[in-house]
This record gives structure tokens, C-alpha cells and sequence, in this order.
């Protein structure tokens, strides 16, 4: 399968199958070798939702491949995704997840990771600065 016809098909997913699928991918980050996030860190991140409500997506995304969140939910994941996107685009090759939990020498950050700023500033806007910082940083 190109990569246009991987693009083509995503997007003709139905909303509910592309949220079950990055709630597992975000999971999937939780790992020790990626982001290093507990699941009460991941909901700080996803909006201070409580860890039964993170289980019940997690399970139902796996059971039934679809799930439903209410909108500001919908912006934090595309957010938490676009973030990575950024990282990874800006990360040298081979430490693409270990950018992510490195000290930034930058006013936005005052010498903290990406993980450490996000648990502590949580909101959109902050992460918004983070995305745009990374942004500002692509290896192009």
C-alpha cells in the first residue's frame, strides 16, 4: 500500500475508530522506553480524567475498535499527537523518544523536559506553546 492511499483511508475513517486508535497508541507511548508515563500521568494529560474513565477507553478501544469522547477530549489527543509529530521531526535520528524527556535549555521550558513541562502545564495553551516550539525546531 503508497503512502497516498494510507493517507486516503485515514482520513475516510470514522471519527470514533480514529479516537480508539490513538487512545491505544497513546498507551502504547506510556512505555518506559518512549514517554515513561504512568497511567495517572496520562490522565493529568489527557485533562485530569480518572484512571477507571482511562481504563474504560483503553478497554473499549480494544473490544469494540471505536469510541466516543466529547469534544475538548478530541483536541487534547490530536494536540498530544500533533506534539509528537514535531518532536519526532525534530528529534536527530535515534532519539526520538529520548527528546522527549530531556532538559530544554529554554525560557518556555526552564530547563525541564517536554514530560515534565506537560505534567506540570497542562493546559491547551501550554501545550500548544509545546507543540510550537518543536515546530520551530524541524530538521528539515
Amino acid at each position: 500500500m503508497n503512502e497516498k492511499s494510507t493517507k486516503e483511508n485515514a482520513s475516510n475513517l470514522p471519527a470514533d475508530k480514529i479516537i480508539a486508535t490513538v487512545v491505544l497508541w497513546l498507551d502504547e507511548q506510556c512505555s518506559q522506553e518512549r514517554w515513561d508515563l504512568s497511567d495517572e500521568q496520562m490522565c493529568v494529560l489527557l485533562g485530569g480524567i480518572t484512571i477507571s474513565t482511562w481504563n474504560q477507553w483503553k478497554e473499549t478501544a480494544h473490544t469494540s475498535g471505536s469510541l466516543q469522547v466529547d469534544q475538548e477530549t478530541i483536541d487534547t489527543l490530536a494536540m498530544l499527537v500533533s506534539i509528537y509529530k514535531m518532536i519526532h521531526l525534530s528529534a536527530p535520528t535515534g532519539f526520538k523518544y529520548d527528546f522527549f524527556k530531556m532538559p530544554i535549555n529554554d525560557p518556555i521550558f526552564n530547563g525541564k523536559s517536554a514530560r515534565e513541562f506537560m505534567l506540570e502545564n497542562n493546559s491547551f495553551d501550554d501545550f500548544l506553546k509545546i507543540r510550537n516550539f518543536f515546530r520551530s525546531k524541524v530538521l528539515i
